[in-house]
């Protein structure tokens, strides 16, 4: 990875200098342009500038369809004027001929080791969200990390003959509420509602956050029948008006689905994905 920074900064750097190359001589070459080929010299001027910007957002196949056009319609305008009208061809116009295909290649260039670099950066952040089991709004551990615990959880229980339980929160009219509220107003009910739910379970219970729309999961070391005690106590804390009070208005309630089902290995098998699944899919019945 650092050999692939480096050359993706090298390849930036020659880039560069070409370019910069090219347009100071496109540059000198129009100043220095005789009266009567100062509007030919400046059409091709423009028409490089055209293809260098094209290469620049990544047009390449259409950037060098451009210069190539240019410079085929430049040299074909110039062998037309020599052979029908005898008019000379100054050393002068020769540089029309190639400075805005490698004006092109080398903003291409550019393009090609700056994209090496953000492909890296791209590679970076996945490798560091993969590593992150925290949420950063809400501050608790996120699906990645209730998977994890959720294993060692199951091996735990299945040794002291505990029951497990899974537990999933969602925001009933999630999607109205960001619709309607600010952001930071939307953000601040989905903080509040994991601090209600951490307060509300026990302190061996654990609570994650498992996505950006204020879903909350809590691991339950109690049987069916316990849970649906605690999921009473969330709902009508949650549910209460005063616990949103001063983050959205009297006429917008906050309310919540939950739904929780107990960890059986002859039911629900190893796969912890299907069994969150299966928890989700119980949520339709919390009307």
């Amino acid at each position: 990875m650092v050999k692939k920074r480096a050359t993706g900064y090298l390849l930036q750097d020659i880039g560069l200098v070409l370019l910069l190359l090219c347009i100071g001589i496109l540059s000198v070459t129009v100043g220095n342009a005789r009266n009567e080929e100062q509007m030919e010299f400046f059409v091709m001027l423009m028409a490089s500038f055209l293809a260098v910007l094209l290469a620049g957002f990544k047009f390449n196949s259409l950037s060098i369809v451009t210069a190539g056009f240019s410079v085929v319609a430049y040299t074909a305008y110039k062998l037309y004027f020599w052979f029908a009208y005898n008019e000379q061809i100054v050393p002068l116009c020769m540089v029309w001929v190639t400075a805005p295909l490698l004006a092109v290649a080398a903003m291409q260039l550019f393009v090609y080791g700056n994209k090496q670099t953000e492909l890296e950066n791209d590679v970076l952040r996945e490798q560091v969200e993969e590593l992150v089991l925290i949420n950063p709004l809400t501050g608790l551990y996120n699906l990645r990390s209730l998977y994890i615990d959720m294993k060692k959880q199951i091996a735990y229980a299945e040794r002291n003959q505990i029951s497990l339980s899974l537990m999933i929160i969602k925001l009933r009219y999630e999607p109205e509420l960001r619709n309607v509220l600010s952001r930071r107003s939307y953000e601040a009910v989905l903080q509040k509602t994991a601090d209600i739910v951490v307060d509300a379970v026990r302190l061996e219970d654990r609570t994650y956050s498992i996505d950006n729309q204020g879903s909350v999961g809590v691991i339950l070391t109690c049987d069916q029948a316990g849970s649906e005690f605690v999921k009473k106590r969330i709902k009508a804390r949650i549910e209460n008006p005063e616990s949103f009070q001063g983050i959205v208005n009297s006429a917008i309630r906050v309310e919540v689905r939950i739904a929780c089902l107990q960890y059986q290995e002859e039911n629900h098998g190893s796969d912890l994905v299907d069994f969150k699944q299966k928890v989700e899919s119980e949520l339709q019945y919390d009307v």
